[in-house]
């Protein structure tokens, strides 16, 4: 019954182009269009860390036509999808690879923003801290860190995943919330700079279920 709830909810609130996507949804959508307004100004090279079924990546290449994108994931399946999303549109510059987001090939500084969102609910906080650093080794001085996680300190969102096996089968397990001063800690010890904090899904800032950062690498 639960189950059948959730998924009826899911196909009435997803997106047209999300309604058999996994990764599609309220939750996720709002995360990308912030994420989105973020990224408008955007030139250079881009990197997108897990690029699930593509909706964040593509949506991300029509809004910012110049913009220079890769994206890895370790699903190959995810990439193969991906990539017929992107040849279907006829979208260019845009870079697939099956790469572990905690250790990666590319060089040091190559990037002039970096993107990570709709993952972190996925990996523990060791994973957290390590695609982290790895993200600000990537990106060049002066250059942006953008990522997204849910808020521990709302009692909803953390009951919300602690039940989602009971109502969501695709959903990987377990989900994590985080602390945001945990991740204010992680920020500082990889000597980046908040720039802007946005706060998703409640009017109090400190229970906001979703919360996502901006950051600036120092020169």
């Amino acid at each position: 019954m639960i189950k059948r709830l959730y998924s009826w909810l899911y196909k009435i609130t997803a997106g047209k182009d999300e309604k058999d996507d996994r990764f599609g949804g309220v939750v996720q959508g709002a995360v990308r269009r912030a994420a989105l307004k973020l990224c408008a100004s955007t030139s250079g090279r881009a990197l997108e860390v897990g690029t699930g079924s593509g909706l964040f990546l593509i949506q991300l290449a029509l809004q910012n036509p110049g913009l220079k994108i890769w994206s890895i994931d370790t699903n190959d399946e995810y990439l193969d999808l991906t990539a017929k999303k992107i040849e279907v549109r006829g979208l260019r510059d845009i870079h697939l690879l099956c790469q572990d987001a905690r250790a990666t090939s590319f060089d040091e500084g190559f990037f002039d923003v970096v993107i990570c969102i709709n993952m972190f609910l996925d990996v523990n906080i060791e994973s957290v801290v390590m695609v982290l650093k790895e993200m600000n080794r990537v990106t060049r001085p002066s250059g942006r860190i953008i990522f997204e996680f849910r808020n521990s300190r709302n009692i909803l969102f953390r009951l919300k995943y602690k039940l989602a096996r009971y109502y969501d089968p695709s959903a990987p397990y377990p989900l994590y919330t985080y602390d945001p001063d945990r991740i204010d800690d992680i920020i500082k010890n990889l000597n980046l700079v908040i720039v802007d904090k946005k706060y998703l899904g409640f009017p109090i800032k400190r229970f906001a279920p979703i919360i996502i950062v901006e950051a600036r690498k120092r020169c």
